[in-house]
């Protein structure tokens, strides 16, 4: 960034008109040479822009048919996955995609492009090009790339006065949310490569350095940027990876693997986990997921059957549920619909106090406890009317 001085002397030389190139980049770095390629591989696009392709034997199966956490069926060939670099972690309008990859599936394998912005100028360029390659609007698969890389680059379309091209998102960063919670110690896809997948990545730079990298670039030093596209193409593979991993687990079946004959290799998703993804688009899949998690003993999978029980009208089966779960005296959620469960159903609201009195004092928020201190005065209001 220049100094204060220096926009000031570039003012006055301009007669102190404001262009449009003075508000929206920075300056470029002296010391940067976009007309040297950043390594082996590189062709230039444009001035200040790089692509080079990267091929990998093929990754994907050659159709998705029972798609687990596609939103249909998919051939390899119909989908891009993508993933930036950029200058900065968080949003906003100061926030470059420096380095865009994106990883498609072709009849000899698997191909990774890079498009690498050497210098500031060339950023329409940069977005021409993106747009050029993925054209056809195919679904573009990320992690975390709906809240973060989509938003990054439709801001800078926006900035450049270039229409946002921006084709549907599949992230995948829900799916294995969904599955992965609480068994895993995050979600980030390196804790996902190495938990899951079961590969760990070697001389890797990570990607919180990408952007002192790219600033060191532009000051001349080239010592780091090549590790920021390493770990950019690495982050495609790992996508496509993952994909293949979780449509995996959807041909697995509670209890066995009707397909397979064993289960995908790493850290299993926990059984409400896999009812949680099935609820999106099969019932019956999330139904047999959730009781293979009860008959498990996972309390949370016996609190989604039990709702569904109540929902079907099967309100015994409920019942049973909850006391189970309410055996220690101390789950205020199961106490509270047994007590419901006896006051409206079997029109017996001494049970229902009876069960609420044996609710030992677990924590509860200020809510719950004024919800509980309500239904109690009620169902003793009942309970005098009755005897």
């Amino acid at each position: 960034m220049s100094s204060l001085s220096q926009r000031l002397a570039r003012l006055r030389k301009d007669g102190g008109r404001l262009s449009r190139t003075n508000l929206s980049r920075p300056a470029s770095s002296s010391a940067v040479n976009s007309s040297e390629p950043p390594g082996r591989g590189w062709k230039i696009v444009a001035g200040g822009v790089w692509e080079r392709s990267i091929f990998y034997p093929q990754l994907l199966p050659g159709k998705f048919e029972n798609p687990f956490v596609l939103p249909g069926e998919l051939s390899r060939e119909a989908m891009v996955f993508y993933d930036l670099e950029t200058t900065g972690l968080s949003g906003g309008a100061g926030n470059i995609a420096f380095l865009i990859g994106l990883g498609f599936s072709q009849p000899e394998g698997f191909v990774v492009i890079q498009l690498f912005l050497s210098d500031y100028p060339g950023e329409p360029a940069l977005l021409a090009r993106y747009s050029e390659l993925i054209r056809d609007n195919l679904p573009q698969l990320s992690y975390n790339g709906r809240s973060f890389d989509s938003q990054v680059l439709k801001t800078r379309f926006l900035l450049n006065r270039m229409s946002p091209f921006l084709p549907p998102q599949i992230d995948l960063l829900y799916p294995s949310r969904r599955l992965w919670k609480g068994i895993l110690p995050n979600l980030s896809l390196g804790t996902l490569e190495r938990e899951v997948l079961g590969f760990f990545r070697v001389d890797d730079l990570p990607g919180r350095e990408a952007p002192d990298a790219w600033f060191e670039w532009l000051k001349g030093d080239e010592e780091r940027i090549a590790g920021v596209f390493k770990h950019n193409a690495d982050d495609i593979v790992s996508l496509a990876r993952l994909l293949v991993h979780l449509e995996a687990w959807g041909d697995v079946k509670p209890g066995r693997d009707e397909l397979r004959g064993s289960t995908p290799s790493g850290a299993p998703p926990s059984p409400r986990g896999m009812a949680r993804q099935w609820s999106l688009g099969n019932s019956s899949m999330e139904r047999r997921w959730l009781e293979a998690g009860w008959a498990s003993g996972e309390p949370l999978c016996g609190r989604e059957l039990a709702l569904r029980f109540k929902r079907d009208g099967d309100f015994q089966s409920a019942a049973a549920i909850w006391n189970k779960l309410n055996e220690n005296g101390r789950n205020y959620y199961s106490a509270v619909e047994l007590a419901k469960y006896f006051e409206h159903r079997l029109k017996n609201p001494e049970m229902a106090l009876e069960v609420l009195n044996r609710l030992e004092a677990p924590p509860l928020n200020p809510r719950h406890r004024e919800e509980l201190a309500h239904r109690r005065r009620r169902l003793e209001r009942k309970s005098a009317r009755l005897s």
